[in-house]
């Protein structure tokens, strides 16, 4: 199961919080690719990589959900 991730929440978030990609991809244990294709809206996104990112903003992930998961 893969759920689509507002991407331009995620960076707008990342970025209130002062940090590059670079230091959010170490922060959440996320790559910095996976990152780049979550914040572009490239990709759907694991439950497990989607919850890494929330608690790394410090949010539920379900607030950084887009659509239904998909399967």
């Amino acid at each position: 199961m893969y759920v689509k991730i507002d991407g331009e929440q995620v960076r707008s978030l990342r970025k209130e919080r002062g940090l590059s990609r670079q230091e959010f991809a170490e922060a959440s244990g996320v790559g910095v690719s996976t990152l780049h294709n979550v914040e572009t809206g490239k990709t759907y996104a694991r439950p497990s990589t989607a919850r890494k990112i929330a608690d790394a903003l410090g949010v539920d992930p379900r607030s950084l959900a887009t659509v239904a998961p998909r399967a």
